[in-house]
């Protein structure tokens, strides 16, 4: 997982804003921290449905990427593995599940992401739906250089979609805030905005516009704003597969 430089005079004091920021720089962040979807991520049906995304991008160097990750959803738990190839033959993966129980109100979550570079970063927590509908959650969060942070959300439904806001606090006690938008803004279309900001005040800022077409192609712009406010976008590509229900 690629490390974005902060000045070395800073670097002390942003301890996890640097590790945060480049987690959501690079792509990973969504994967360890993405909003709880308690109520997307954790199915009601009986039946298992898995569904299939292969893609690929090319960023504004002209190196390009391949994808494909599989989700697996049913009987209150879902699973997803996903792997990423770079034009170097490098991959990089990530592994996650969650489960859900409708009785209960309650579900744990575990993933664990490995960058391109063999450096690997996981996530263990717990969720909670709460009396007016919102769903918490907390747990740790073990980075690339194996110190452990806590963290703190708390999602609600929106008119469109949901809004996560929470913390991560590390060993040494700073926090960087986050604030994520998930929106449903037409027939197949998503968008999702996820800020993180700093103990300085900085902030990284990554939005995605996600698209999927009635054959199941579909595109993803993804737009990131960096804490010295520079920019950077990509656009990928992807078919997604779902095999036909059981009868």
């Amino acid at each position: 997982m690629a490390m974005y430089p902060i000045p070395r005079s800073r670097m002390k004091n942003n301890l996890s804003f640097k590790i945060v920021t480049a987690v959501i720089l690079t792509g990973v962040f969504l994967a360890l921290f993405s909003p709880a979807h308690a109520a997307e991520a954790t199915p009601k049906a009986k039946k298992t449905h898995t569904q299939t995304h292969t893609g690929n991008y090319q960023n504004r160097n002209g190196n390009s990427r391949t994808f494909s990750s599989t989700t697996t959803r049913g009987a209150g738990e879902a699973t997803r593995t996903g792997t990423a190839t770079n034009q170097a033959g490098q991959t990089a993966t990530h592994t996650a599940d969650r489960t859900w129980g409708q009785t209960t109100g309650t579900g744990t979550v575990t993933s664990s992401t490995t960058g391109f570079n063999g450096a690997t970063a996981s996530r263990q927590g717990t969720t909670v739906k709460n009396a007016d509908g919102s769903i918490t959650g907390q747990g740790t969060i073990t980075g690339t250089n194996g110190k452990t942070s806590t963290y703190a959300e708390t999602t609600t439904r929106t008119a469109t979609g949901t809004s996560t806001t929470g913390s991560i606090t590390n060993a040494s006690g700073q926090t960087a805030t986050v604030n994520s938008q998930l929106n449903k803004t037409g027939p197949g279309e998503i968008s999702r905005d996820t800020t993180v900001t700093g103990p300085n005040g900085k902030t990284a800022d990554k939005e995605v516009a996600t698209k999927i077409n009635p054959d199941g192609t579909g595109t993803r712009v993804i737009n990131v704003t960096k804490p010295d406010g520079t920019t950077e976008t990509r656009t990928e590509t992807f078919a997604v597969d779902t095999p036909p229900k059981g009868p």
